[in-house]
């Protein structure tokens, strides 16, 4: 039996290519506090550093047996680029979590904090 919806953890994927030393913690953190937004519990963590859209991405197979063996009913993302960059393939993933009553949510830009210039640099530059 599966405990109610409520109870369950959400799951957040994370996907960084080239590997990134400092695993992305903008974006984890991000995804923690837009969990506790949304009243939900600590997001379980799936992370593929390092590794490219198309290939083994081992983190992302086990989030998606997880998801097919019911332990999480919404999967928290910074975009849907973190499946694919193949636009194809990351609604067919965000698909196969649907069919198993699974919600993808991605995170709302205002969560991401973006490093800005320093002020003063003079170079005349705005932050994009």
């Amino acid at each position: 039996m599966t405990a109610p919806t409520a109870r369950l953890a959400p799951a957040a994927y994370l996907r960084c290519f080239p590997f990134d030393p400092r695993g992305m913690a903008a974006h984890r953190e991000a995804l923690r506090r837009f969990a506790n937004r949304l009243g939900l519990l600590a997001p379980t963590l799936y992370f593929d550093n390092g590794a490219p859209s198309a290939g083994v991405r081992p983190q992302l197979e086990l989030l998606t047996r997880s998801v097919l063996d019911g332990q999480h009913r919404i999967v928290l993302v910074p975009g849907m680029w973190v499946f694919s960059t193949d636009e194809r393939l990351a609604r067919l993933i965000t698909s196969t979590f649907a069919g198993a009553n699974c919600r993808t949510v991605k995170l709302p830009d205002r969560f991401v904090s973006i490093p800005r210039p320093r002020s003063g640099s003079g170079s005349g530059a705005r932050a994009a």
